[in-house]
């Protein structure tokens, strides 16, 4: 019984220490921002789009020019997606293109590239009705 129990703390410590050095540990900040929800009419105001996402930053500190740009962020995603045309977004290649858009608008806002920004936009939630 000493050695299993023995065997099972070696085994959870390993485990433990392969986890925080593959970043798995949670220890550090993340390297995503969570926007709030964004609502907007699409072309033609027959539609409208509601939008959860998160962005993958190149740099975890980049967060908090995320938060100290907020207000134009928004203002740039608003009148980004209200453009759109709910046809388009309802297809995957859709949601991809309007990724890569979203993608350059904040950037643009942030005054950085694909490499040192944000590089990747992860949808949470996508509803058009």
């Amino acid at each position: 019984m000493r050695f299993f129990r023995a065997s099972l703390l070696a085994a959870l410590l390993l485990f433990s220490s392969f986890a925080q050095a593959s970043g798995g540990g949670g220890g550090g900040p993340s390297p995503y921002a969570k926007l709030e929800t964004i609502t907007v009419n699409l072309q033609g105001l027959t539609q409208y789009l509601q939008v959860d996402m998160s962005l993958k930053l190149a740099d975890p500190k980049l967060a908090e020019s995320i938060k100290g740009w907020n207000p134009v962020i928004r203002h740039e995603l608003i009148l980004l997606l209200s453009s759109q045309r709910g046809d388009e977004l309802a297809t995957l290649a859709g949601k991809k293109k309007v990724t890569g858009l979203i993608k350059s608008a904040v950037n643009k806002v942030l005054k950085l590239d694909a490499k040192e920004g944000v590089t990747d936009v992860l949808f949470e939630s996508f509803v058009i009705q």
